[in-house]
């Protein structure tokens, strides 16, 4: 159980289920370590409002870690992106007020973030496969910007 602060200041407990985590993919321990930090510090809901340099502060963790290891639960569909410093945990794991309330969230998920459609770890190794190709695209992008910059360039006479 987790407690949360209302608008008064008052400390009231929420309910969660975390049977969601038996979904949880073969994960580095980076992630692990990240994912049930998140489920400490997350409001109602499952919402989580802090950036990667405040986790990696909670967690002794460099950003660039908390960066790779946000991508894994990302890919297994535990961690929503909402934009930079808002994160939601997936209402399988999230805390909720009432277990009706967690049940009508997962019920309102379209099919492709439900844990329990497909074969889960495939959907993981294949967001991962998907997440890796578009990084070599950029890569090799940004390698031909920066070659076809220096053929531009041309060689300065020596004057000694």
């Amino acid at each position: 159980m987790t407690v949360a602060a209302d608008g008064w200041g008052m400390r009231r407990p929420l309910w969660g289920s975390f049977n969601g985590l038996a979904y949880a993919p073969r994960i580095p321990p980076t992630g692990y370590a990240l994912l049930l930090h998140l489920l400490t510090v997350q409001e109602q809901g499952g919402l989580v409002v802090a950036t990667h340099e405040e986790l990696g502060e909670g967690l002794a963790m460099e950003r660039g870690m908390i960066s790779r290891a946000m991508h894994h639960l990302v890919a297994a569909r535990l961690v929503t992106v909402l934009r930079r410093g808002r994160f939601r945990l997936h209402p399988a794991i999230a805390a909720f007020g009432t277990p009706q309330e967690q049940q009508q969230a997962i019920r309102a998920l379209p099919r492709e973030m439900r844990l329990d459609e497909g074969d889960f770890e495939e959907e993981y190794e294949r967001r991962l496969q998907q997440r890796q190709e578009e990084r070599d695209r950029k890569a090799r992008q940004r390698e031909v910007v920066h070659l076809g910059s220096r053929s531009r360039l041309r060689s300065v006479p020596d004057l000694g």
